[in-house]
């Protein structure tokens, strides 16, 4: 027979909620989310924005798409860390590469992250209930 299937969910994030509760696994999740995020960009704007730079010197199109990424890099931070469609490791380097500032990337990450990893994070604790909390009763 096969086995019922089960909801993908970053193993991770919901560990800390299992482990730490809500607010106490969000907050760590996010932390060290913040962490890898920044060493990422850093990595991305010492090693690979010298290429892009060359290649926005022959291109005007890319060009104008690196001044609006600058321009509006919080929202657009925001709103792409809100979809889980985009790989959240190789897109830091990506970022990096860009011509956002840090802190638009910084807090846009932050806020954009913090939906998606309470539900995982509480998906965590709810698992917990389930099973640790649920057997003692």
């Amino acid at each position: 027979p096969k086995p019922p299937p089960t909801p993908a969910v970053p193993i991770l994030t919901a560990s800390s909620g299992y482990l730490f509760g809500t607010s106490s696994g969000t907050a760590t999740c996010l932390f060290s989310a913040a962490i890898a995020a920044s060493i990422s960009f850093s990595i991305g704007r010492t090693v690979l924005r010298g290429y892009v730079e060359q290649v926005l010197e022959d291109n005007p199109k890319f060009a104008s798409l690196d001044r609006a990424i600058e321009k509006e890099g919080f929202k657009l931070m925001f709103l792409l860390r809100l979809s889980p469609l985009f790989p959240f490791a190789l897109s830091n380097y990506l970022y990096g590469a860009s011509s956002i500032g840090f802190w638009p990337y910084f807090f846009g990450t932050v806020v954009g992250f913090a939906p998606g990893t309470f539900a995982y994070v509480y998906a965590g604790r709810v698992g917990r209930a389930l099973t640790l909390d649920g057997a003692s009763s």
